[in-house]
């Protein structure tokens, strides 16, 4: 039920925003399949009992049981909007001296916008939107009942700006935005990347980006900070 309460706000900010008119403009369209090399650091778990994480990308990823990454976006000469949905799934058996540990934890981020550039802008727009997590991690130790489960979801707004140049076939980007004080304490993320044009239609992507999200309530604690490379194949519609 939690997760419903929170998921309803951020689809009916994406119907809202998303569903304007596109006028006269000429709209550019892309979906983005990516991959995120980002590392954990941070603090997770109940209050009182959270648990210090510091994992590279290289130990992350073999605790990947499943995945699911992308951004779409849509791009006028004023506007834009656009979603990013990133999803995954970890496992993992850890042998203990007296049973087997079976840790399973999944992660969903999801992320609406809208940019708005001002006439007076040339390639700079303001961006908001809101930020949706969701964090449900499962320990299984075999034979020894009751099975631990902590987690929790949560959706905040969030405001930035957004500098996309182009040269040629090359495209650059910096972004940065902070949010949060709805329901977490505080957050911000950033993004510094470029893609290449190899057709009209498909290009390269590659990015350094950062995110760091400080939230704490009554059952859980989430305290992290994520960062890594970001690779895509980009297809333009």
């Amino acid at each position: 039920m939690r997760r419903q309460q929170h998921i309803v706000p951020a689809l009916l900010f994406c119907f809202v925003f998303f569903s304007q008119p596109a006028a006269a403009a000429k709209w550019e369209y892309e979906i983005t399949p990516y991959l995120w090399t980002a590392g954990m650091d941070g603090d997770i778990g109940p209050p009182g009992r959270t648990t210090s994480v510091d994992v590279s990308f290289s130990d992350y990823i073999g605790f990947i049981d499943a995945a699911l990454a992308f951004v779409f976006e849509a791009r006028s000469d004023k506007w834009s909007y656009g979603v990013d949905l990133m999803w995954v799934k970890l496992q993992e058996d850890l042998d203990l001296p007296r049973t087997t540990l079976d840790a399973e934890v999944e992660q969903l981020l999801f992320e609406g916008w809208v940019g708005y550039r001002p006439d007076a802008w040339r390639d700079l727009r303001v961006v908001g939107g809101v930020r949706y997590t969701d964090v449900d991690a499962t320990f299984d130790f075999v034979g020894l009942p009751p099975n631990l489960n902590v987690g929790d979801s949560f959706a905040d707004p969030f405001i930035g700006l957004e500098w996309r140049p182009r040269y040629g076939k090359w495209e650059f980007a910096l972004q940065g935005d902070i949010g949060g004080g709805i329901e977490a304490d505080f957050t911000w993320g950033g993004l510094v990347g470029a893609s290449y044009q190899f057709s009209r239609r498909w290009s390269g992507k590659f990015a350094y980006r950062v995110l760091d999200v400080d939230y704490e309530s009554d059952e859980f604690v989430f305290d992290m900070f994520l960062e890594g490379i970001m690779l895509g194949v980009g297809f333009k519609f």
